[in-house]
């Protein structure tokens, strides 16, 4: 059984924007259809190696129901060449997360333009208020042939371990009939039973569980055009109050000066209030 396409990781950074106040605010999708386009890295020679990339396009894709063309994937794919991904080698998942972004922002300026955050799916009830709400989520997992063969059985992935990985692979995850299912860029693969060509299969268990499945995943909103730079600004002041607010906590474990450490408790206090104020800016604009 072939085994290709697989990613380097996460590729995360400590700057991403994380999701730590969406469940109430992030507003519902409205469904428009039920059309989920899908897209087959396969059949391309050049995109083998390009699980990010459509995991990315897949999820802008989803949020705003539009279809993107083997030429605009193309063009996503090259770029990513560009900026530090190796000849037709695999890449990260943030790398692809922020190239689609950027690129759907300066080529989609009649449409809503797209943040990114990342999220942790240890948080079962976070996970699935984003996942009812109609978002995709992006991420990879570290599979073997006794993951494809499990999944391919029924169209259910049934385990939760598989022991050791031989390939890493990008892919989505969203509700489908209000089931929790993962949708794969590889439709060369068919169900066994009715030999039917398909790219999204269904998780029996929450994801936390499934060892292979990475803990950080990212996540597209969308942004009114005037608003991005706005976003931009208060996530990263949120983004380096949390690194001060880290900072300070190691120095304060370091001291005797128990004055010293009222300054830092104090300091710290006041980082997490500007935190605070900068949510409730945020849901102005999501």
């Amino acid at each position: 059984m072939e085994e290709t396409n697989g990613c380097l990781g996460d590729g995360i950074q400590l700057s991403d924007f994380l999701i730590e106040w969406f469940e109430d605010s992030l507003p519902t999708l409205y469904q428009q259809d039920n059309i989920i386009y899908e897209y087959n890295q396969m059949k391309q020679q050049r995109s083998k190696k390009s699980c990010t990339i459509f995991s990315a396009v897949w999820a802008i894709s989803d949020l705003f129901n539009y279809e993107f063309s083997l030429d605009e994937i193309e063009e996503i794919d090259n770029l990513s060449y560009t900026l530090g991904r190796k000849a037709n080698s695999w890449w990260w998942v943030q790398s692809a997360v922020k190239l689609v972004a950027d690129r759907w922002n300066e080529h989609h300026s009649d449409l809503w333009k797209v943040a990114y955050y990342r999220l942790d799916i240890s948080n079962d009830n976070l996970l699935h208020s984003v996942l009812d709400k109609w978002y995709t989520v992006m991420t990879s997992f570290s599979g073997n042939g006794k993951y494809t063969l499990d999944f391919l059985a029924d169209w259910v992935l049934n385990g939760t371990e598989f022991w050791n990985s031989t390939y890493g692979h990008a892919v989505n995850l969203r509700k489908v009939n209000w089931k929790l299912c993962v949708k794969d860029s590889e439709k060369w693969r068919k169900i066994s039973k009715s030999n039917q060509e398909c790219n999204i299969y269904e998780l029996e268990h929450e994801v936390r569980e499934i060892k292979p499945f990475s803990v950080n995943w990212y996540l597209y909103t969308k942004v009114a055009e005037d608003a991005l730079e706005e976003v931009k600004r208060l996530n990263e002041i949120k983004s380096e109050c949390n690194t001060l607010i880290e900072h300070l906590g190691t120095l304060w474990h370091l001291v005797n000066d128990t004055n010293f450490q009222w300054v830092l408790h104090y300091t710290a206090e006041k980082l997490r209030s500007k935190i605070e104020d900068c949510n409730e800016q945020l849901k102005k604009y999501i």
